[in-house]
């Protein structure tokens, strides 16, 4: 299995982890893998992020398996596709490394930087350094403390927050 790795700081104290696991057509980081070093891309619809009976992605904390967050299986991670990349949510749980992590991510000590586990089925290379994923399967998505693919965002959110922010956006369109 291989690992890709993201980021973007954050600082809220909600418990619904959000943002971009994957980017599509972005390139990474310079990595370093099987005697390798190249960039990478990944390509749009590369994963297939429906669940089945056989295939549940799953959160993680630094791709620890014994470190779980939410899965698709049970609904507390839900995964979707757009025009940009992979977007997911996570209803963290009350668990003493849920907490953890919400209170690292408020402190700035973890920056919201976010990466992802998959094999690879298909790919493309240019040259031996650089590699575009065509197709593959997702295994996990982890909130880390390095990145592969920067641009990938993470942030935590509240449904407090959101509802507030919808009231305010609803006054401001009033005043207007």
């Amino acid at each position: 299995m291989e690992t890709r790795k993201s980021d973007e700081s954050i600082h809220n104290n909600g418990k619904t982890l959000s943002g971009y696991a994957i980017l599509f057509d972005t390139e990474s980081r310079t990595l370093h893998e099987h005697g390798r070093t190249f960039r990478e891309t990944i390509k749009r619809g590369a994963f297939d992020i429906n669940p089945t009976e056989e295939h549940d992605v799953k959160l993680y904390f630094n791709h620890d398996t014994s470190m779980p967050l939410a899965r698709q299986r049970n609904g507390s991670l839900r995964l979707f596709e757009d025009s940009k990349g992979i977007r997911f949510e996570a209803d963290l749980p009350d668990t003493t490394l849920a907490n953890d992590i919400r209170e690292l991510m408020n402190k700035g000590t973890l920056s919201g930087e976010m990466s992802f586990g998959f094999s690879v089925r298909k790919d493309k290379w240019e040259g031996t350094n650089k590699r575009t994923v065509e197709e593959g399967i997702l295994y996990e998505v982890s909130v880390v403390t390095d990145a592969a693919y920067p641009a990938t965002s993470s942030k935590l959110r509240s449904i407090l927050s959101e509802i507030n922010n919808k009231r305010l956006k609803l006054y401001r369109r009033r005043l207007k």
